[in-house]
């Protein structure tokens, strides 16, 4: 009897619903709170079949990390594609990343989550590492297009991409922990008119 061949559209389906499982209870009770138990529940899985794929906790962790960037950074490329302007391209990848409270809440509450735990952990940190390094190439590239097109006044291409990512992060965090009287939406205007400045001639 031959064995059977293993199936990658199943396996892959498996794994995913593992993944997003483990991002629902890293959201609901944190990083610290998330067992493989508790995914292995949420996502109607076996404990064995949850080990093949992730054998540690840490590994299902790292999984879910990296999809979740993968997301993010495929989210954010699509919509800039969509864009020709520098002005366009930069208005548009604030939208994305001031989204709304509900979105941002989930999003920044997972992300800062696994920010800490980088600090400390290998693993974690080279995939943020990866992460930011696509924003910056990102940012950088919508800056020198409004250099090109004369949208944006001289400034230095990485000093920018790194001031764009400083502001954004910045005034998320101080939405996710301010009072909650100040809306997503005031802190998105406020990133704006301070990139305006810097940016526009």
């Amino acid at each position: 009897m031959s064995p059977r061949r293993a199936n990658p559209e199943l396996a892959g389906r498996r794994r995913d619903a593992l993944v997003r499982a483990g991002y629902a209870e890293v959201l609901e009770k944190g990083i610290q709170g998330t067992t493989l138990d508790s995914v292995v529940a949420r996502a109607g899985s076996s404990k064995g079949g949850a080990l093949y794929y992730f054998p540690t906790k840490e590994d299902l962790l790292v999984g879910v990390l990296d999809w979740l960037l993968r997301q993010l950074n495929q989210t954010l490329d699509q919509v800039l594609e969509a864009q020709d302007s520098a002005r366009g391209k930069l208005v548009s990848e604030l939208e994305v990343l001031f989204h709304s409270a509900e979105v941002n809440r989930k999003l920044y509450l997972v992300f800062f989550d696994f920010v800490a735990v980088g600090t400390r952990h290998k693993r974690f940190r080279a995939l943020l590492q990866k992460f930011f390094e696509a924003c910056h190439r990102r940012d950088i590239k919508i800056i020198e297009l409004g250099l090109e097109s004369q949208q944006f006044r001289r400034v230095n291409p990485h000093d920018a991409a790194a001031t764009i990512r400083a502001l954004v992060d910045g005034y998320c965090l101080q939405w996710l922990v301010g009072p909650g009287e100040v809306t997503i939406e005031t802190y998105r205007d406020r990133c704006r008119a301070v990139l305006g400045a810097y940016l526009l001639r």
